[in-house]
């Protein structure tokens, strides 16, 4: 419960910081942070506390509450109004076929690493840099707020003052 609430907050954090700085700092941010709680998991060994496992855990999830928001606003923000709902549709896909993809090299990186930790160890490494590339490529993003008027529904209209929905 106390990191769902985190999350929750982390969340209005994100748009707050694409409404004012541009969708650039929190999903950069936010990427980063992931990474870095990925890369503390390379770190744990057989015999680290499960509630030390947890507390490393925490910068993945907020990592991705701090990125996902903006990422989403962005991608709404950047197609006409009309064409909204195939976008999020194609996102939502997108991010089911990456979620689906990672099990899948995640569990062959298990399966075929002498021990589990040396998998998991591979699995978070592999991760990780591909957090980092997404980072290095969200830094192309603009870094002033919005281009146009976002479209309806978008998250990050919230404070928008052009905005009449």
């Amino acid at each position: 419960m106390p990191l769902t609430a985190l999350v929750a907050v982390v969340n209005l954090a994100s748009v707050r910081l694409a409404g004012r700085f541009g969708p650039r700092v929190p999903i950069v941010a936010g990427l980063l942070l992931g990474t870095a709680g990925l890369m503390a998991l390379t770190r744990i060994g057989a015999h680290t506390e499960v509630w030390a496992v947890a507390a490393l855990m925490v910068p993945v999830g907020l990592g991705g509450a701090l990125a996902v928001p903006a990422l989403t606003a962005l991608l709404l923000d950047a197609v006409p109004a009309d064409r909204a709902g195939i976008a999020s549709a194609m996102l939502n896909t997108a991010r089911q076929v990456g979620g689906a993809l990672a099990v899948a090299v995640f569990g062959a990186l298990l399966a075929g690493a002498s021990t589990f930790l040396a998998g998991m160890r591979w699995s978070m490494l592999l991760a990780a840099t591909g957090l980092v590339l997404a980072a290095g490529a969200a830094l192309t993003l603009p870094r002033g707020g919005h281009q146009h008027e976002p479209a309806c529904g978008s998250p990050v209209v919230v404070g928008y003052e052009g905005a009449e929905c």
